[in-house]
């Protein structure tokens, strides 16, 4: 029975790069989307020093060695401002009102306070030009608010798109988490992207472990994925099939990390694998290896895809895996 290899049927059969439509979403509508192009801050931010507390402003030289036992005294009361004031020029603190004694013509210091303290100066949150969400990057909440506080009022993302048919839950519900991690939007129809139906045979056809029975061809308006009946399968298709196509397409990336393995990893010559890790704090201990259980995937936290002809790694190797969940940075 001949297996297709994974890595020449995707090189050489679905090497051809599509055109993904780019929309432009609110930030907020845009989280779990693929970042089309890196977003800019057009300014610092915040544009000027501002207030993190109630307090005083204050000049922090003017209170060198100021305490209860030698107080400060100054003549012109400092003005009280609330979070996100902007700072009067000349000032760089701000001071806790408690340290001030009102003497009827002067005030008392009985405080010191240092450049910086309890404000935002400007440029802390963004510099002028820094990037906020890198190309190919996964919109997270942190990403929306910072671009909204920038000024952006949408943001430009790629336009995935996957139809689901045929699926019982729970693993339709499964495929379809798995799909927004990689930025997809599940729509139905043959409009989508990709395709993905259930393996329509028994019949092994890709050099997949796990994920035999799973293919990937493309067509007329996309890709049709047939994606295995187990969860061990869909895993697969996904990892090592669906998710370097969209690496390679939008420039995103999955999160790597790099340990020593706790003990021998041997793979198999046949066919392109799936191994599962747990991180420890010093060691990978390798959970499975083409042969996944639910056990070992509730226990995993990173994964690797091993191609054909790795015949294996020894314990205490230097090895690298990729983060499970969120799949994508």
């Amino acid at each position: 029975m001949r297996l297709h290899p994974l890595d020449s049927l995707i090189t050489n059969g679905l090497g051809h790069q599509p055109e993904i439509p780019v929309l432009r979403l609110a930030p907020e509508a845009a989280i779990g989307r693929l970042a089309a192009s890196a977003l800019i801050a057009p300014g610092a931010l915040p544009a000027e020093a501002i207030a993190l507390r109630a307090g005083l402003a204050v000049r922090a030289e003017d209170l060198v060695g100021a305490g209860p036992q030698s107080p400060v005294l100054l003549t012109d009361r400092p003005l009280a401002l609330a979070p996100g004031d902007a700072l009067p020029p000349g000032t760089d603190a701000l001071l806790d009102p408690e340290a001030v004694q009102d003497q009827g013509t002067f005030l008392e210091i009985t405080d010191s306070a240092v450049p910086g303290l309890h404000i935002r100066r400007r440029g802390e949150d963004l510099a002028a030009g820094q990037i906020i969400l890198p190309a190919g990057c996964s919109v997270t909440p942190a990403h929306a608010l910072a671009a909204r506080l920038a000024g952006h009022d949408s943001l430009p993302v790629f336009d995935l798109t996957a139809s689901l048919e045929g699926f019982d839950a729970p693993l339709a519900t499964l495929l379809t988490r798995m799909l927004e991690e990689c930025g997809f939007r599940i729509t139905p129809g043959d409009s989508a992207l990709f395709r993905l139906e259930p393996a329509r045979g028994t019949t092994p056809r890709l050099a997949l472990h796990p994920g035999e029975t799973g293919w990937i061809e493309r067509t007329a308006e996309g890709y049709r994925i047939e994606v295995p009946p187990r969860f061990d399968g869909a895993l697969a298709m996904i990892l090592a099939v669906l998710l370097p196509l969209v690496c390679d397409w939008t420039g995103a990336r999955p999160v790597a990390q790099t340990g020593r393995l706790a003990r021998k990893l041997s793979a198999g010559l046949g066919s392109t694998a799936i191994a599962l890790f747990r991180t420890g704090t010093e060691r990978l201990e390798p959970l499975a290896l083409g042969e996944i259980t639910l056990t070992a995937w509730l226990a995993a936290d990173s994964y690797a895809v091993l191609p054909q002809g790795i015949e294996g790694f020894a314990a205490g190797e230097t090895f690298t895996t990729y983060r499970l969940a969120p799949l994508l940075a």
